[in-house]
């Protein structure tokens, strides 16, 4: 038995000697505790967890609010708010940013939709922290260098960085040069003078012209209702005690934006870094003095414990400081997502979540999975949303600030909480689970009496420091003194564009009551019976149909409307439909991009406000907005000049006949 705390319970021992690990044959009478908790997000960002909404525009984050905070996450990461480079049609785009202000022109939204996101998550108790580029810009397209060798910067970073653009290569005008071009840079110099990854331009962030920019964001930010930021690459951002090439950039930049948040809301601004791995010849502590940083090697520790059915190996696993407040942690990044062939099943992933939301002080960052064409602007998974998660979420802000106590044994891993008059656990079997069978774990702090599932709602006994569970297949109890669980749903599909018919399945769980109504009729109720289908096609009103789920489980009440387009197709062409009229009247030049062969051409029609395109022979198109009046000089190469491109239009998508592209 290995136990993380200060000192070892002799309870323990003594249930250890007398094996008391194992299946039950009497569980003992208990009684219930008075109860009076209410489900709340914590009131600082730094006490709750975060949404990773990758991809997701701000109009899709606003619209999930309720259910954002149903799940229990207190914060919800955005995509990077900069200008993207091409409008941001593809994830990495929005890691090439133009400039250093709020993008307008971006396939998130615009500044004033990030705006009202701001104040509508407040309402919800939601903070929204913005992802922030300031360690490079956008490169130009294309394998151009500059003599030197370093990545040449996209000639559109002039539009929006005008004096960074004239100045990345020479001081032009007093504000010197803006950019690295120290490639051959030793010791910490090697990773803050030059950023290898992707060839992008490393912005010299020691200039005070770029500081002063960097500055202008987060503020601009700030007065948008941002309540904290996560920097990308900030482990190639030097710090005032690098050893080599030191500059105040953390201090002239983050701790004014600090100083700032704290008169304008009365509040601390939360902000972490990404850290992967380790900076070369420097402590971590360069970091967190200014801010939290990422730990993106705890969660691999873990993934060996469900095949080895080993739960002292969670116990084993280190954290990269040895204070948790310092980290944020995750199960899986959005790069470890994009990069890899293969993931986790949701229940496996929202087991280990479970461990990071449990672990008192950590930061954990939850990411929203992509569709697996990683386009933006459309949910790729509600899995944040599941119980298997939510109950975890309720658990860390239920306890955040209580006193933590881990132990395992076998396959067996607890993590007790003891508060101010309130007491429970994550309970993680990591081996073969039987759910007709009790089996008793030892929960050395735990008081006698009733506790309940968070999960299923049936009743824990912990006598004499024994917890007496009966795990459903998942292996995971989460148990609290409080009876009512939350009533579930599983929704086949949401808010979708379809084409003829479309049916819906609706599961409910854990329901006293469970109903759905259409377009706003409540009047007008259905039953949800466990396993419920739902035509949305016969209800459409004006080719819309809004479906509205209520459910209710004792004090608990969940309810969310959903909505699904029905569009009509035109026959014989692909049909891109959604389009803005500002791109179908003429103010802009769309071309479009086949890629057998690679070839740009105008080969369409628009009827009706839709894009009609021959898709014969293409294995794949995507399409791209110019300049008004723009002209392609080589329709065999990429061109640089795109404003902005819709995802590629392959595979699935293309066999559909038709893409909505409404999010452009």
């Amino acid at each position: 038995m290995k136990i993380v705390k200060l000192f070892i319970c002799t309870l323990l021992a003594l249930s250890l000697c007398l094996g008391l690990f194992g299946c039950s044959d009497k569980v003992p009478a208990c009684n219930d505790f008075e109860d009076s908790y209410t489900d709340a997000l914590p009131e600082n960002a730094e006490d709750g967890l975060t949404l990773h909404a990758f991809n997701w525009t701000y109009h899709e984050i606003l619209i999930n609010l309720e259910n954002i905070q149903n799940a229990g996450f207190k914060n919800v990461l955005t995509m990077p708010v900069q200008q993207p480079k091409s409008g941001g049609s593809n994830w990495w785009a929005f890691y090439q940013p133009l400039g250093f202000l709020i993008g307008d022109d971006s396939a998130l939204g615009t500044k004033e939709e990030l705006t009202l996101l701001c104040t509508e998550a407040e309402k919800y108790g939601i903070c929204i922290l913005a992802d922030i580029v300031v360690n490079h810009l956008a490169n130009s397209d294309g394998v151009e260098t500059e003599a030197d060798g370093t990545p040449t910067v996209s000639p559109a970073v002039a539009e929006y960085e005008p004096i960074i653009y004239a100045n990345r290569n020479e001081d032009t005008d007093g504000h010197g040069v803006t950019f690295h071009h120290n490639k051959n840079a030793g010791g910490s110099g090697a990773e803050t003078q030059n950023y290898a990854y992707g060839a992008l331009p490393d912005l010299d962030t020691s200039n005070a012209y770029v500081q002063e920019r960097v500055l202008a964001l987060l503020k601009e930010c700030i007065d948008a209702g941002i309540d904290g930021f996560r920097f990308d690459a900030a482990k190639h951002i030097e710090t005032e005690q690098d050893p080599d090439y030191p500059s105040d950039f953390w201090d002239n930049t983050l701790e004014v934006a600090k100083a700032y948040y704290k008169e304008k809301t009365g509040k601390d601004l939360y902000a972490y870094g990404e850290i992967l791995n380790s900076p070369t010849g420097r402590n971590l502590s360069v970091y967190t003095d200014h801010m939290r940083i990422t730990d993106d090697g705890f969660a691999a520790q873990l993934k060996n414990v469900f095949a080895s059915k080993d739960a002292t190996k969670i116990l084993s696993a280190v954290l990269k400081t040895d204070n948790p407040e310092d980290l944020i942690a995750w199960v899986e990044s959005h790069d470890e997502y994009v990069s890899s062939n293969t993931h986790y099943s949701d229940v496996r992933v929202a087991k280990y979540w479970s461990i990071i939301a449990a672990k008192k002080g950590l930061g954990g960052l939850y990411l929203a999975r992509p569709t697996e064409e990683l386009t933006v602007g459309v949910i790729g998974s509600y899995a944040f949303e599941s119980e298997y998660v939510a109950v975890s979420n309720r658990f860390h802000n239920r306890f955040y600030d209580a006193e933590s106590y881990e132990s395992a044994e076998g396959t067996f891993y607890v993590n007790e909480k003891i508060g101010q008059g309130d007491e429970g656990a994550l309970i993680l079997n990591v081996g073969d689970v039987d759910p007709d069978k009790i089996v008793k774990v030892a929960v050395p702090h735990l008081e006698t009496g009733n506790y309940y599932d968070a999960l299923t709602g049936e009743k824990v006994v912990v006598s004499d420091h024994i917890a007496y569970v009966r795990f459903e297949v998942n292996g995971m109890a989460v148990i609290t003194r409080s009876k009512d669980v939350h009533p579930q749903v599983e929704i086949s599909e949401k808010d979708c564009t379809f084409v003829g018919d479309k049916e819906i399945t609706l599961k409910t769980r854990n329901c006293d009551e469970a109903y759905y109504y259409f377009n706003g009729n409540a009047s007008d109720q259905y039953p949800i019976e466990n396993e419920t289908k739902v035509k949305v096609s016969d209800h459409t009103d004006d080719g819309t149909c809004n479906l509205t789920i209520c459910l209710k489980k004792g004090k608990n009440v969940f309810e969310q409307t959903l909505t699904y387009r029905q569009v009509q197709l035109i026959e014989g062409k692909f049909n891109v439909i959604g389009l803005d009229d500002k791109y179908l009247n003429g103010d802009y030049a769309l071309y479009i991009w086949s890629w057998s062969p690679g070839r740009w051409s105008q080969d369409y029609e628009i009827q009706d406000g839709v894009l009609l395109i021959d898709t014969t022979g293409m294995t794949g198109f995507l399409v791209a907005v110019f300049e008004k009046d723009y002209r392609i000089g080589d329709p065999t190469n990429w061109d640089s000049h795109v404003l902005k491109q819709s995802p590629d239009i392959s595979g699935d998508l293309l066999k559909s006949g038709f893409y909505d592209l409404s999010g452009l």
